[in-house]
């Protein structure tokens, strides 16, 4: 009788709990939702926002401009010193601003440049040596406007783009130095983060397919984080736009351009705010 080969198991999801979490953008719709779930699975979170966006009396909360890198350090070394390690850093702090390229100036760009890449950048590096320390890992929640030309946002694209070549870069690398890095793209998200400036009449935000709730991300990213995903697409739209955007390249133009021109003629009513 031939003998049965042991079928290969799959390693069981990893547990949050006793873990050190630190989630830039905490007081946005996101990184709120992230710092929840990971209280409630048993991390310890610590939520970095500007000190507007912090709750009085919520002691995770610690105020932190990203674009100053005296306080971001200063901040990682509390971190430091108080717990010793960072398990898992999540950067969700985004910024972006909505119109056509004409409409943006450099400063405009510059300043999404700062937040969205420059930011993660900061932090990145001066949170390495705790994130050695634990073995840890380091997330990016980027954007469908971080892997295709999404139209109508282009500091926001322009940054994304930067800050997921960069993540995608550092993986190996920073896989040598025993530090795990996940991308996780959702598509559009309703009351997910700030806009740089005001938008001109007329350049209401397109949206394309399903908006997602906040936490919709945040199940789902931490469900790939728990099964050791370098990448997480959150949403249907997301997929598609990854495999359209690659395989079929002038078709996702075509449609990124039929959205672009019924935004311009004022046939969207997607709400100010939310990620894409």
């Amino acid at each position: 009788m031939a003998r049965v080969r042991d079928m290969p198991r799959r390693a069981a999801p990893r547990s949050f709990a006793g873990d050190v979490a630190v989630v830039t953008g905490a007081g946005g719709q996101i990184g709120r939702a992230l710092l929840e779930r990971l209280t409630g699975a048993g991390a310890t979170a610590v939520g970095l926002d500007l000190p507007g966006a912090c709750p009085d009396g919520d002691d995770r909360f610690v105020a932190c401009d990203l674009t100053d890198e005296a306080q971001v350090r200063a901040v990682v070394e509390e971190v430091g010193r108080r717990y010793g390690r960072i398990d898992l850093l999540v950067h969700s702090a985004a910024l972006s601003a909505i119109g056509r390229f004409e409409d943006h100036d450099v400063a405009t760009h510059r300043r999404v440049m700062e937040v969205t890449h420059l930011g993660v950048v900061s932090l990145t590096l001066a949170a390495l040596p705790l994130l050695r320390a634990a073995h840890g890992r380091v997330v990016l929640i980027g954007s469908v406007a971080g892997f295709a030309p999404v139209l109508g946002r282009p500091p926001y694209v322009a940054a994304k783009h930067a800050v997921t070549g960069l993540f995608e870069t550092l993986r190996p690398e920073l896989a040598e130095q025993g530090v795990a890095v996940t991308v996780c793209h959702p598509t559009f998200v309703t009351g997910g983060m700030s806009e740089d400036v005001g938008r001109e009449q007329g350049h209401a935000r397109a949206t394309t397919g399903e908006e997602l709730t906040p936490d919709d991300v945040a199940v789902a990213l931490l469900a790939g984080i728990a099964r050791g995903r370098d990448l997480v697409l959150v949403g249907r739209t997301a997929r598609l736009a990854w495999v359209v955007s690659r395989h079929l390249p002038r078709t996702y133009r075509h449609l990124m351009t039929r959205r672009l021109r019924a935004s311009a003629a004022g046939t969207s009513t997607a709400p100010t705010g939310a990620r894409g």
